[in-house]
């Protein structure tokens, strides 16, 4: 493994036969570097407590498959990592010659599973000195017949200041001890009351809802609500637990990071042109010629959608804000309309000589199933003695299938 060292232990015991035994006073241990030497590898002391954790600086939870990098520090240091893996599933464990420092030598050890009180005890599992490239380790298969939590330990002799990648693959199949459908939804009843008390402590703090939302979403609160749901001693735990803090954090607290930003309104949207169907467009050709060549009445459609990553809808009004800086109409200059249903629109505020655009309004851009919001604006200016002009901008929003028609109507009116 180290050639410096077993050198080292060669001229070691040349010197001690040398002096002869007398030389050493009674009692007194052999030399340090003897004490290195027999453990080859490296492996973590045993601890008194009997886990081995407690003879490691442990660096938190690795997803598998996944990988993570950092550096020894110290000439002789063990670090340690959980891993959360389903019963009689197989995994591959390297020290990576990709992003790992020239020349370093390195043993890895797994133990466990994680026992009820915490413990991982001390037998080992599975260990490697330098299977892997050059004096690096790799175990290339190890079958975890028990489901639960495993720690890998990486150790090295004489890592000071160098690097290292751990790189954990699964080799059959599937790994995970949690279905990957349950992190596509964030678990509100267990996230909800911890952040919304975060939120309104700063709230009433006088915090604008932006800075407060950083100070209650960082990675120190996902791993105290981690901690909070999955503790040992906790008394009912969801059942993401059994997938480790690590799967935790990188799949469903994005996941409910993403829905609470919507939630908060700490989002806007950004609206691109969508083309309007040919048989709306003729409808509302058919209703402008019927309403004549006067200002009597007359009627314009737009369409638009919008990308969005987030599991939840945005609003009516972050999309109507978004329609109010692309659109150029004097309904803007006017009074916002409160929002209402499609339905509820189409029966009191779509202008009766233009109501032959429904109900293909309300159906342009439906996916079939999904309530179709309306807002708008309304704009009214006298233009001749006892008539006013109207202006009526309005937004029919479809939230499941992000489309915004937005329809304008214009006619006039006794003032």
């Amino acid at each position: 493994m180290l050639r410096s060292l077993k050198s080292l232990r060669w001229v070691s015991v040349f010197l001690l036969a040398a002096c002869g035994s007398s030389d050493l006073p009674a009692g007194e241990a052999p030399p340090a570097v003897d004490t290195v030497e027999q453990g080859v590898l490296f492996p973590p002391p045993t601890p008194s407590s009997g886990n081995v954790l407690d003879s490691t600086t442990f660096l938190g939870s690795v997803a598998l498959p996944g990988a993570v990098q950092t550096s020894f520090t110290t000439p002789l240091q063990y670090y340690s990592f959980a891993i959360n893996v389903a019963a009689g599933s197989s995994a591959k464990l390297e020290v990576t010659h990709l992003g790992s420092s020239m020349s370093l030598d390195t043993g890895l050890f797994v133990y466990g599973p994680r026992d009820a009180s915490g413990s991982y005890g001390t037998t080992v599992r599975a260990q490697d000195d330098d299977a892997g490239y050059g004096q690096l380790s790799k175990v290339a298969s190890v079958t975890f017949a028990q489901g639960g939590e495993y720690l890998v330990v990486v150790s090295s002799g004489e890592g000071a200041g160098k690097r290292f990648r751990l790189q954990l693959d699964c080799l059959s199949g599937n790994c995970e001890p949690v279905d990957p459908s349950v992190y596509a939804t964030c678990d509100d009843a267990r996230v909800g009351p911890r952040v919304e008390d975060c939120m309104a402590h700063w709230d009433a703090e006088g915090l604008p809802v932006n800075e407060a939302f950083a100070l209650c979403f960082g990675a120190d609160d996902a791993h105290a609500l981690y901690e909070g749901a999955c503790a040992p001693s906790a008394s009912s735990k969801p059942v993401w637990c059994a997938g480790g803090e690590a799967t935790w954090t990188q799949r469903m607290w994005p996941v409910c990071v993403s829905d609470y930003t919507v939630a908060y309104g700490l989002y806007s949207v950004s609206l691109g042109s969508r083309p309007v169907s040919t048989g709306l467009q003729s409808k509302l050709s058919a209703a402008n010629a019927a309403c004549g060549t006067s200002s009597a009445c007359y009627g314009e459609l737009r369409g638009y959608s919008f990308p969005w990553s987030h599991s939840t809808p945005a609003s009516l009004d972050k999309v109507a804000e978004a329609v109010s800086l692309t659109e150029q109409s004097n309904a803007l200059f006017g009074a916002r309309l409160a929002n209402t249903t499609y339905a509820q629109f189409a029966q009191s505020r779509l202008l009766s000589r233009l109501s032959s655009l429904h109900p293909a309004l309300g159906q342009e851009y439906s996916n079939g199933s999904e309530a179709v919001q309306v807002t708008g604006w309304h704009y009214s200016r006298e233009m001749w003695p006892d008539a006013c002009m109207i202006w009526e901008l309005y937004v029919i929003y479809f939230p499941e299938s992000r489309g915004v028609l937005v329809f304008e109507q214009d006619y006039a009116r006794d003032c």
